[in-house]
């Protein structure tokens, strides 16, 4: 019998992720609700798509969290999501749906990002 040797698992790489929508800087004061503890922290939006945002937190101490269901307080709306990843930049979130795209220019129009420059 012949045993296939291929390479150990570490050193494989990994498939390349493709973005779905385009990643905008900005900087949005918010609030993320962590929704299985209803524990709320206050924070900003440094990046945000239509598929997700980065949260980073004002507490100094980031701690690990990944599949956890949050929600996202910008102004008068709420987008629901998980936290995929942690890092010490901050939480990166994807959203259970995508975001409409009327609702996020208007998002973009309320952090002060000119929807043309985000283009």
């Amino acid at each position: 019998m012949m045993m296939k040797i291929g390479m150990p698992h570490f050193l494989r790489r990994r498939p390349r992720f493709n973005r779905s929508f385009q990643r905008i800087a900005c900087q949005i004061d918010t609030e993320l609700t962590l929704i299985d503890r209803m524990i709320s922290f206050e924070g900003r939006i440094i990046d945000i798509s239509r598929g997700g945002a980065m949260f980073r937190p004002k507490l100094a101490y980031i701690m690990y969290r990944a599949d956890v269901p949050v929600c996202i307080h910008i102004g008068n709306e709420e987008l629901f999501g998980q936290i995929v990843s942690t890092s010490p930049v901050g939480f990166s979130i994807r959203f259970d749906e995508p975001v409409e795209e009327e609702l996020f220019e208007s998002l973009l129009v309320q952090a002060g990002i000119s929807v043309k420059q985000a283009a």
